[in-house]
């Protein structure tokens, strides 16, 4: 039985920094570092033709002038959550909507070569567990009426992996969402990655909606993360696809694109892990799908 590998991608420029914005993301996650990012990850999955899920967060996904006919509604939501919305918007007028304004880049999603998902990384990137039933529902209200490929997202992504309100997503036409391994330290998750001994996940089974295994986050080669070997994060994953393909278990990596951005030792990372599940897939031992394309796999199982 074959592995099965996904590869997500938490889509979300400055949105997903509001509440945290320094100076130098003006400079590391302006329009023409992230063009350039999500440029070299597409050509990178191209050249291996390995789909993977784009989670974008709704209000990045818009262009300038589309996120103008929803900005009203955002700054609504800003007198409940204004510790996250209010500096986005301050940053959106003083930088001109640099970093903040995707469109472009949902659309240079869909018209690679390799077959993408489009899926949904909330609307404003505001956490969910911050949210009360009655936020959520107006952040769902929200994203039917964006514009664009985003609007036809059957995935979920949760912004911080905080997961919450289920049964809205479920409700609102969503198949599945990523779930989320238990909080921990910084310095745990740092000595995560040492660990070789890590077993891959198996499929889950959900009640509506379907649980997508958590997965491991590809090291963002930043800060004190740039001390773990890439040697060691390559044999890791190495580890999971090999052991993957005994058991059928299911090997889930995500990073942001942002990663790349700020850390561009990241990308080659990423390369290391897509040509090994390449060169897995073309011997029939492991099937790459996308979050939707394993919803729809593991609710087919009997």
């Amino acid at each position: 039985m074959p592995a099965r590998f996904i590869l997500s991608l938490d889509c979300e420029g400055k949105w997903g920094v509001a509440d945290a914005l320094a100076r130098t993301h003006r400079r590391d996650l302006a329009d023409n570092v992230l063009r350039r990012a999500y440029g070299l990850i597409l050509s990178l999955l191209d050249e291996y033709q390995i789909e993977a899920t784009f989670a974008f967060a709704g209000a990045f996904s818009q262009s300038a002038a589309e996120f103008a006919r929803i900005r009203p509604e955002i700054e609504r939501l800003s007198r409940i959550a204004p510790d996250y919305l209010v500096p986005a918007l301050r940053d959106i007028d003083e930088a001109h909507g640099s970093g903040w304004h995707g469109r472009h880049l949902v659309d240079a999603v869909v018209d690679a070569r390799t077959a993408h998902e489009v899926a949904l990384h909330g609307v404003t990137h505001v956490p969910w567990t911050r949210m009360d039933d009655h936020f959520a529902e107006a952040e769902m209200r929200l994203f039917e009426t964006l514009e664009g490929p985003v609007r036809d997202s059957r995935t979920f992504v949760y912004p911080r992996n905080l997961v919450a309100h289920t049964k809205i997503l479920a409700a609102h036409g969503f198949e599945g969402f990523r779930t989320a391994r238990p909080r921990r330290s910084r310095l745990s998750s740092l000595l995560a990655e040492f660990n070789l001994l890590e077993a891959p996940e198996q499929p889950l089974r959900g009640n509506g909606i379907a649980p997508i295994p958590a997965g491991f986050f590809l090291n963002w080669r930043s800060g004190l993360r740039r001390l773990v070997p890439s040697a060691l994060t390559c044999l890791r994953a190495r580890k999971l696809l090999d052991s993957a393909s005994l058991t059928g278990g299911v090997v889930h990596y995500w990073l942001h694109p942002e990663n790349v951005a700020t850390a561009p030792d990241t990308l080659a990372l990423l390369h290391s892990l897509i040509r090994d599940v390449a060169i897995r897939r073309d011997a029939g031992h492991c099937e790459v799908m996308t979050q939707l394309g394993y919803c729809r796999w593991v609710e087919s199982r009997p």
